[in-house]
């Protein structure tokens, strides 16, 4: 099988877990890797046989590579994307999109100017949990959605500084579940009102972020999604989803580690739940790229792709407003 050669751009903990993930698929190549921390980023590439840069142009040059996996701080995302678009290669882009509305808007318009594959980094969808949610709503079991409530509740988090740049709780956690909330609602939202403060750490809202929120979506459709957000728990990665309609209510609920339990006595101790993000969600992020890399190889579109992150970021950009203001937002319906 011919494999595909692959740049990485970005270096830090979300680059090293697809730097692992393409190294295990027989179909791809990692050529390159990208990242203006040269100790890093060498050893990245040193590891899984690649050329080490800090030049985006350099390795976008070779001819041989087709697809980025752009793994950058969201600061920096647009500029990479326009530029991956730019030379034509396909693009798996890390969330969000972008760190403005605008900016998602930018690369949104040149992928599709371009006509290559842009896919989103929304790996929840990929969860054999979520995605059997997702298609028994499709198959009619609850009837139409009425209401969902998504919790993400992380078990610790990056500092003030980091958070920042990688778009604040509301953007950079945020639009995983927009996205999940809208492709389960089958919907598009329409107003968000947001409550959010910093409940643990006042680091935080130096950079205009909170640590703990909740927010309700509307949809067209009339349907209600809430949010609960937080940075901080005492007992590991808490997240779930429940979606009610006027036949039932379906559940993604939460994993624990192992399925073991002790019964003593009137006392029964159970195992924990995981104690982070990839420890939870870590298939995910290989079958998010097993989809990418069919799509680059049949030519065809990916589901989700950058429009599902411009809608997602629509939604994290008007909750931003509308906890900075007190009001409900409406939300801009810019990725049509």
């Amino acid at each position: 099988m011919d494999r595909i050669a692959v740049a990485l751009i970005g270096a830090g903990v979300i680059g090293r877990i697809h730097a692992r993930n393409l190294a295990a698929r027989a179909d791809a190549r990692l050529s390159w890797v990208v990242d203006v921390d040269a100790a890093r980023g060498r050893e990245l590439a040193g590891a899984h046989g690649a050329r080490y840069t800090t030049s985006v142009d350099e390795a976008l040059a070779d001819r041989d590579v087709r697809a980025v996996v752009v793994g950058s701080s969201t600061d920096v995302h647009e500029a990479h994307v326009l530029a991956c678009a730019a030379a034509g290669m396909a693009i798996y882009c890390e969330k969000p999109v972008s760190d403005s509305l605008e900016g998602a808007r930018r690369c949104v318009d040149a992928v599709r100017a371009a006509g290559v594959v842009a896919a989103i980094g929304f790996n929840r969808r990929f969860d054999a949990s979520h995605r059997e949610v997702h298609d028994r709503i499709a198959a009619g079991e609850i009837g139409p959605v009425e209401l969902l409530h998504l919790v993400s509740r992380s078990a610790g988090s990056a500092s003030p500084a980091d958070a920042a740049r990688a778009g604040g709780l509301i953007r950079e956690k945020g639009t995983h579940h927009y996205d999940l909330a809208c492709w389960l609602a089958r919907s598009e939202p329409v107003e968000v009102y947001g409550s959010g403060g910093c409940l643990f750490e006042p680091g935080y809202a130096e950079f205009g972020d909170v640590d703990t929120a909740v927010l309700v979506l509307q949809f067209v459709s009339g349907a209600r999604a809430t949010f609960s957000f937080s940075r901080r728990t005492a007992y590991g990665f808490d997240e779930t989803l429940e979606v009610f309609g006027a036949k039932g209510m379906l559940q993604s609920l939460r994993h624990r580690e192992r399925g073991v339990a002790l019964w003593q006595g009137p006392r029964v101790s159970e195992s924990g739940i995981h104690g982070g993000w990839y420890d939870r969600f870590a298939p995910t992020y290989v079958a998010a790229l097993a989809a990418f890399f069919d799509a680059v190889r049949g030519g065809t579109a990916m589901s989700p792709d950058l429009t599902d992150g411009l809608r997602a970021q629509a939604v994290a950009e008007a909750a931003r407003e509308s906890i900075a203001t007190g009001k409900p937002v409406a939300i801009e319906t810019s990725w049509n």
